[in-house]
């Protein structure tokens, strides 16, 4: 996954990839605090992040971190396997985070990632 992280360090998929991270670090949380794993939707609220999940390059990355494809044609997303455990989701994300921009670089980013949309049976609003 490095080498795919390095390539991803093009101009406008700084913020997603902390988007990215972000969701692999709410999903972890949740799966321990739940003590109970679903598939998460990775839904991209913003046109950047949208831009991004149609990237053949971060699609790669997805794959490559255990995240699978949408699966039908009734899914849309792509998803956060239940079968990630919190540590695995963990090591993606720190993975990505070694190798992601310096946080204070770009001042196009935004100073915190948008959340990841919580899954629908979670009970735990915004």
């Amino acid at each position: 996954g490095r080498t795919l992280c390095h390539l991803l360090l093009s101009p406008g998929l700084a913020g997603p990839l902390r988007w990215l991270q972000n969701c692999l670090r709410r999903a972890a949380q949740d799966r321990e605090e739940d003590g109970v794993s679903h598939p998460v939707p990775l839904v991209p609220l913003t046109e950047e992040n949208e831009d991004a999940m149609e990237s053949r390059r971060f699609q790669a990355l997805l794959r490559q971190l255990g995240l699978r494809p949408p699966s039908s044609e009734q899914e849309s997303f792509w998803r956060i396997p239940a079968s990630l455990t919190p540590q695995r989701l963990r090591r993606a994300a720190a993975s990505i985070t070694h190798h992601g921009p310096d946080p204070s670089g770009s001042p196009q980013d935004p100073p915190e990632p948008p959340e990841c949309p919580q899954d629908p049976g979670a009970g735990e609003g915004p």
